[in-house]
């Protein structure tokens, strides 16, 4: 009786081993179109959300001859990878901006474009995205832009202007408040937003729609170690100050000996113009400190930037809504 029960629990045990080889040897098989089959489904999505602007994260285009045209090719090639976790994206010739809404609420709340840097000759949109999340904490809702590159300065011009055109006419339907819509550069971004900041009333291109009805004036502007200033002692030519430039913030480091100069040319002319400008210059920083720099005093600008738009009434004295629902 014991050897009938051995010879069954034996062919039991083979039937099971052959029953998981079976399966091993399915699951293979199957892989490669599993896969295959959640590439679709992720290039599905990222379709739905590009053409649903409402959602999440989604992605605008800012020409209308873009949008209709669905191919991806002109969003921007990657430059060859540095190592440090960015993606450097070059020949853009499709700008665009990704929609970052800050999580809900019952009343229109403030939002800002966000220019990266690059030198005019690629855009780091990756560097940005924790810079939207940190806003959306405090209910700014964030445009990551993608404006055109390499070296197209003109038409990074006409892409800021259109950007914050589109924001101000979409306004009621993201629940963002018109009259708080800004702009935050960064390096070549900064250079970028202060022209934008300066330059509103310029007409860089003719009108194309119903969104370029409205100002592409920024409401507050706040600039992080920018760029091209400056000609020597004297102020950029593509700078024309006035009492009607909108409240700006400058950050950056005394140590960014290649820019740094720029930046306080750039605030006595704003002062002597009689525009509203607030500056923190630290002495030791570099050039691309980012978010979350780790000098001290320097790691202090993130709460320096949110003071500074209390106190211009951008945004209110609330805690943070992380688990808030996100705005659809």
């Amino acid at each position: 009786m014991d050897l009938i029960n051995n010879i069954v629990n034996c062919c039991n045990i083979r039937q099971k081993e052959e029953t998981e080889n079976q399966l091993m040897t399915t699951s293979k098989r199957l892989r490669p179109l599993f896969i295959i089959l959640c590439g679709i489904t992720y290039g599905s999505t990222a379709v739905i959300a590009n053409t649903n602007q409402k959602d999440a994260s989604s992605t605008i285009m800012l020409w209308p001859k873009d949008a209709a045209n669905q191919e991806r090719t002109g969003m921007g090639t990657p430059r060859p990878d540095r190592g440090d976790g960015h993606i450097r994206l070059t020949d853009v010739t499709k700008p665009s901006m990704r929609f970052f809404p800050a999580p809900a609420t019952k009343k229109p709340e403030p939002a800002v474009i966000l220019c990266s840097g690059g030198g005019y000759n690629h855009v780091v949109t990756t560097k940005m995205e924790s810079i939207a999340k940190w806003l959306n904490q405090h209910g700014v809702s964030a445009f990551i832009l993608r404006y055109r590159t390499p070296k197209k300065r003109k038409d990074a011009f006409e892409d800021i202007q259109r950007a914050v055109r589109i924001v101000r006419s979409r306004a009621s339907e993201w629940k963002i408040d018109p009259k708080r819509i800004g702009v935050m550069g960064f390096s070549a971004g900064g250079h970028l937003a202060a022209r934008v900041s300066t330059g509103f009333d310029i007409q860089s291109y003719q009108a194309v729609d119903e969104h370029d009805d409205v100002s592409c004036k920024p409401d507050f502007t706040v600039l992080l170690y920018p760029a091209y200033m400056n000609k020597g002692k004297e102020l950029s030519k593509d700078f024309t100050v006035s009492s009607k430039i909108s409240p700006t913030l400058i950050v950056t480091a005394k140590d960014d000996k290649g820019f740094f100069p720029g930046s306080p040319i750039y605030a006595n002319a704003l002062k002597e113009a009689g525009a509203s400008v607030r500056t923190h210059f630290f002495d030791k920083g570099g050039h691309g400190f980012s978010l979350r720099p780790k000098q001290y005093p320097l790691s202090t600008w993130p709460d320096l930037c949110l003071q500074w738009l209390r106190d211009k009434n951008i945004i209110q004295d609330e805690p943070e809504q992380q688990n808030a629902p996100v705005r659809k």
